[in-house]
């Protein structure tokens, strides 16, 4: 899709731009990234000799990062709860049923069946976890997406072919 679009793509390139920023260390924005610390955590590390993560503000420098991406434009960034900062973006969601998911993650990361089940059950509970912590949101309760792709039916051409006709639909009555 990015090379199709000739747009960029931010996923952990987002956590270079907020490290960058936030002016920290990698590792403190890879610490919070979709997973969270209470603030409990932060300061008792800071006490213990973890100033710069103890300073650190997630949501104030994810937000500070989308919304600077977002003003260069023609960019896709994914996930990392950018649809609540940028809700009038044409924000897409693509999803799949647990056994394409696990099938996926078998194929592209040569991981058993148990593990990559683990792996992904794992995965959507921290991000439920963040954007509950971050955001103040469900996921499921509060779509805020203007399409979402249900891959169990449709291959990845398929989907950048979809997402092309909803991106100059979108871009067309602006």
């Amino acid at each position: 899709l990015s090379r199709a679009l000739g747009w960029s793509l931010w996923d952990k390139e987002l956590l270079d731009a907020m490290a960058k920023h936030a002016h920290v260390s990698q590792k403190v924005v890879e610490a919070f990234d979709e997973h969270t610390i209470s603030e409990i955590e932060l300061f008792a590390r800071g006490m213990f000799g973890e100033q710069e993560m103890a300073g650190f503000i997630y949501p104030r420098h994810l937000a500070r990062a989308v919304k600077s991406i977002a003003k260069l434009g023609n960019a896709i960034i994914l996930g990392r709860g950018a649809n609540y900062i940028l809700p009038d973006a044409l924000n897409i969601r693509i999803d799949a049923s647990d056994e394409v998911r696990i099938r996926n993650m078998m194929n592209y990361e040569n991981m058993t069946y148990e593990q990559a089940q683990a792996h992904i059950h794992a995965s959507d509970r921290e991000r439920q976890h963040f954007l509950e912590k971050v955001f103040g949101k469900e996921q499921a309760a509060n779509p805020v997406f203007d399409l979402v792709i249900w891959m169990d039916h449709f291959t990845n051409d398929d989907a950048v072919q979809i997402i092309l006709a909803a991106v100059k639909a979108h871009c067309g009555r602006k």
